[in-house]
């Protein structure tokens, strides 16, 4: 009995710490702009649903799925080395270096959004074919693509969140939901065609990443960053070593998570086809809304890890983890209970009888994004500590080796519920390998470090 009501005080001992509160107060801001994200797009795609039946919803997915892909595959994550050195530089108060960061990474938004774009375009009546797509589907595929222009985001996304602007981004959040229900409403209402979805998407999502990169670069110039600053090019990567190295890994590591997320639609309607594909969304989207904070406290905590790491506070770096990773696991299996519980009437009621048999690739895709939520810190700590490369090896075994062979024999065998079930697979084995490697990592900085920190786990936890 003492012993469970140790737990709760000890839990309630860790808000006492200022950077795990810190990082919960940035992602509850964050929080309270995707928690209407997630109603908002909980309602749109009821719309769709009911309005277009299994199929149709099925094949605008698959359009809407293609560009997402390209968009993970073809642009860079730049947003991750402005917070990793941004942060070195901003603790040095080293602005010009700063500038020369952020123009080397707004360098490769524009080349990423420009080769997405061109990829979109010219792959589609290849790709087209294998996805039973009609001529007439091919095209507004093509014309789909062009989202990819209004997608350069990642600098000031990383500016925003350096500068501790989660209240900025947690209402941006709003805006691109908030548009794509009232165009899908209004398309509903009058019964309109199928382009007419897309057009509705397509506005939404170009207008959030307007405003994403106004919000960003109007905080640069704020808080003074743009201050002086010229549009040379020249070394600019020289203040920053291994700064190309770093952009190509945390670009690769992404574009290879991007194939359990969004990619792993689009496998499923090639195998399978568009009805269960649609199946899967469903589930998947429902699951993803579910475990959004665990992608918030991604982002909101890796500032943290990038500030101690500059520091060498490697005792605080190891009690953050632990501490994020074991409240994390508990909201993972509360989530996993209520889909257990309440699945098939939400799916019946949001959704509508067709998509009653998403109901286990819905508890399977949620029981993957527990185990997602109580991993959560160990990316953003690896990205920390200057070893994305240990993330990106690690993410293309698993996915490469296990993920993708599971997904395609189990879509084949069990459809929808085998696509769940190959998700669950690996989350499971990319949260034993993500642990052992981080601690493993860990373990050497602090030896590595002259004020080095020889705390255990069990301490890092009180």
């Amino acid at each position: 009995m003492n012993a469970l009501l140790y737990v709760p005080r000890t839990v309630r001992h860790w808000f006492t710490d200022g950077i795990l509160r810190r990082t919960f107060k940035n992602a509850g801001m964050l929080l309270s702009g995707r928690a209407t994200n997630g109603l908002l797009s909980l309602a749109t795609l009821s719309l769709m649903a009911h309005s277009l039946g299994i199929e149709q919803f099925g094949m605008i997915v698959l359009v809407q799925t293609y560009v997402l892909v390209l968009i993970a595959f073809a642009t860079f994550q730049s947003w991750q080395a402005v917070i990793r050195y941004g942060a070195i530089c901003l603790e040095r108060k080293d602005i010009p270096a700063f500038q020369a960061l952020i123009k080397f990474t707004s360098l490769l938004d524009v080349f990423g959004v420009l080769f997405g774009f061109a990829l979109g375009y010219l792959l589609a009546p290849i790709i087209g074919p294998y996805m039973d797509w009609t001529p007439e589907v091919i095209r507004y595929a093509q014309l789909y693509s062009f989202l990819i222009l209004f997608t350069m985001i990642a600098t000031p996304m990383g500016i925003m969140r350096l500068c501790d602007r989660f209240d900025l981004l947690a209402w941006q959040t709003v805006l691109t939901p908030f548009l794509r229900l009232i165009g899908v409403a209004c398309v509903t209402i009058v019964d309109g065609p199928f382009w007419a979805y897309l057009l509705a998407w397509f506005i939404a999502g170009a207008c959030g990443g307007t405003l994403l990169v106004f919000l960003g670069w109007r905080e640069a110039v704020r808080q003074g960053f743009l201050k002086g600053m010229t549009w040379s090019l020249k070394g600019i990567t020289k203040a920053h070593p291994g700064l190309w190295k770093f952009s190509i890994i945390s670009t690769l590591h992404a574009s290879v998570q991007i194939i359990p997320s969004q990619m792993s639609t689009f496998i499923v309607g090639l195998v399978a086809g568009p009805a269960p594909a649609a199946l899967f969304k469903v589930g998947r989207d429902v699951a993803t809304a579910l475990s959004k904070p665990a992608e918030l406290l991604n982002q909101s905590i890796y500032p943290e890890f990038a500030r101690l790491g500059s520091k060498g506070s490697w005792h605080d770096f190891a009690r953050l983890i632990l501490r994020g990773g074991a409240m994390g696991g508990g909201a993972g299996v509360f989530l996993l209970l209520i889909a257990l519980a309440f699945g098939t009437q939400f799916l019946t009621v949001f959704f509508g009888a067709e998509f009653a048999g998403a109901y286990w690739p819905l508890v399977l895709l949620i029981a993957s994004a527990g185990l997602t939520i109580c991993g959560f810190p160990m990316d953003p700590a690896l990205f920390a500590m200057g070893r994305p490369g240990i993330a990106l090896r690690i993410g293309t075994v698993v996915i490469i080796v296990l993920y993708l062979p599971l997904l395609v024999v189990l879509t084949q065998t069990y459809g929808a519920v085998g696509a769940a079930a190959a998700t669950l697979a690996c989350a499971l084995m990319t949260l034993v390998a993500m642990s052992t490697f981080t601690a493993v990592q860990l373990r050497r900085q602090a030896a590595a470090s002259p004020c080095a920190d020889r705390a255990s786990p069990q301490s890092a936890l009180s």
